[in-house]
């Protein structure tokens, strides 16, 4: 079984960079066409800025540059394979994207002679939330039942919470419309400045190799310090 996005991501930058343009051109062709309608379109706009934002500095230090140059560079790199190894796991890895368009795009394929892995049949719940100061939020999670254990789950690649912020807690699952797929526990969530004193609503629920979600844990809440 294929593990998504660990030793999918180019090592030196400029093959990053040709990866990462080309990847970012195919999605947004895709999406743009309408063949593919699981994506969000604010996660391609996100996609998007993040290749920018590395191309533009990778550029800067391809003749003469200074040492805050190569700092910028590095920070980009370092933002842009973050959000991509979680985009890949979450949408690039099961239909209807195919493995002609893995090939692509240059991400493996999966392996088709295992058994099929059915829907995750267990909660994933949140068990802490703790602020950690500069508006980021430490979430542990584990299964429902291996209370013991933050394992991922067997054949899942790893638990989609879903999100929002705002002045008061949020009990709508429809309402938790931002996104963000978590491989380890705990996991860091990064907020804007602007979230700080309120309210984050979040859930979870386990992902499956093939993009098949779990039961819905319970909504819970924490001020954002």
């Amino acid at each position: 079984m294929v593990r998504r996005s660990k030793g999918v991501i180019p090592r030196r930058d400029a093959d990053f960079d040709g990866w990462l343009v080309n990847l970012t051109g195919y999605v947004d062709d895709k999406v743009t066409s309408g063949v593919w309608t699981h994506i969000p379109a604010e996660k391609v706009t996100a996609l998007k800025a993040h290749t920018a934002a590395w191309h533009a500095a990778y550029v800067k230090t391809q003749g003469p540059h200074t040492p805050v140059d190569t700092e910028v560079k590095n920070d980009a790199r370092k933002a842009a394979e973050g959000f991509v190894s979680q985009f890949i796991a979450q949408y690039l890895m099961f239909d209807p994207v195919t493995n002609e368009d893995r090939t692509a795009m240059n991400l493996p394929n999966g392996d088709k002679t295992y058994s099929p892995i059915g829907k995750p049949k267990t909660r994933a719940l949140i068990t802490k939330l703790k602020p950690l100061g500069g508006f980021e939020v430490e979430i542990y999670f584990q299964d429902e039942s291996t209370p013991k254990s933050r394992a991922i789950p067997y054949g899942d690649n790893g638990c989609l919470l879903n999100y929002t912020w705002g002045p008061e807690k949020v009990m709508d699952y429809a309402a938790l419309k931002d996104t963000c797929l978590m491989t380890r526990s705990p996991w860091t969530l990064e907020l804007p400045p602007e979230a700080e004193g309120k309210f984050l609503s979040c859930v979870t629920r386990w992902q499956n190799e093939r993009g098949k979600l779990g039961p819905w844990g319970e909504i819970q809440h924490v001020v954002i310090a």
